[in-house]
């Protein structure tokens, strides 16, 4: 151990300096304090980590929107007057049906359809009324056990008279084109109500001109069948024997009986 006195170095268990006598007592004391400090040094101070705040923002899930309803496009047309008319929302179309405007047999189309259609063939069909009545034709009270469907008549009411004048002035031309409306339009009702239709209208005037009229007979005997076979709310009587009969001796008397049935079906039986 060195003496601080005089710089004299002593046995490690020298308790005082051999050289100065100098106690060295304190210096082993102080030695072995500075050894422990040594040793243990200062207390290591654990730096902690602060957390490291992660700031999430906080985003708002919005909940979808409800798509708006997008306005219908116009794009349908129909025939009036022989004249192309609109274009009309499918809407504004089925409120023409509602109010009679436009019916089965009128000609529509839409964007898209190759060519115009009869608007019982189109996609406006199912807006077509149908209405199911259950009724005795002879009472008039209701009949449970006899229940029948009645639809919307595709086909519009003409005058007789006029009919009648435009034939004896034109000498029977205009007969046969009145001939023709008259087979188009029983036609037109028995395909409405899914009934059998007759020959063509076209072959019926042609078949009348060729046999001098004696198809007429044939001709006027099943519209006659096919008016009574009709579902109405006015039951039509069978006129198909008086309708055949009088095609022989008056073919305009015929014409002018069988019009009146369409037109009492166009008026009271839809």
């Amino acid at each position: 151990m060195i003496c601080k006195q005089c710089s004299y170095e002593n046995s490690e268990d020298a308790k005082f300096c051999s050289n100065c006598g100098a106690a060295l007592t304190e210096e082993i004391m102080e030695e072995s304090s500075n050894d422990e400090d040594v040793i243990s040094g200062p207390a290591e101070t654990e730096t902690q980590e602060e957390p490291v705040v992660v700031e999430v923002e906080e985003t708002t899930l919005e909940e979808p929107k409800e798509e708006e309803a997008k306005p219908q496009e116009a794009q349908w047309y129909y025939v009036a007057n022989n004249a192309s008319t609109g274009p009309f929302t499918e809407m504004e179309m089925k409120a023409f049906i509602d109010q009679g405007v436009i019916k089965g047999t009128t000609y529509v189309w839409k964007n898209g359809m190759e060519d115009w259609v009869l608007l019982k063939h189109s996609e406006l069909a199912r807006y077509l009324k149908a209405e199911t009545e259950a009724r005795d034709p002879m009472s008039g009270n209701a009949n449970p056990q006899a229940q029948r469907t009645f639809y919307a008549s595709p086909v519009q009411e003409r005058s007789i008279a006029l009919d009648v004048i435009l034939t004896i002035v034109t000498c029977g031309i205009y007969g046969l084109v009145w001939l023709y409306l008259l087979a188009k339009d029983v036609n037109e009702l028995s395909a409405a109500q899914g009934k059998p239709q007759m020959t063509d209208p076209i072959l019926v005037v042609l078949l009348s001109i060729v046999t001098c009229g004696l198809y007429e007979i044939y001709f006027f005997y099943q519209a006659g069948k096919a008016m009574y076979n009709l579902d109405s709310k006015v039951r039509l009587g069978d006129d198909s024997t008086l309708l055949a009969i009088l095609a022989i001796f008056a073919e305009i008397v015929s014409m002018a009986i069988l019009q009146n049935s369409i037109n009492t079906f166009v008026r009271y039986g839809e």
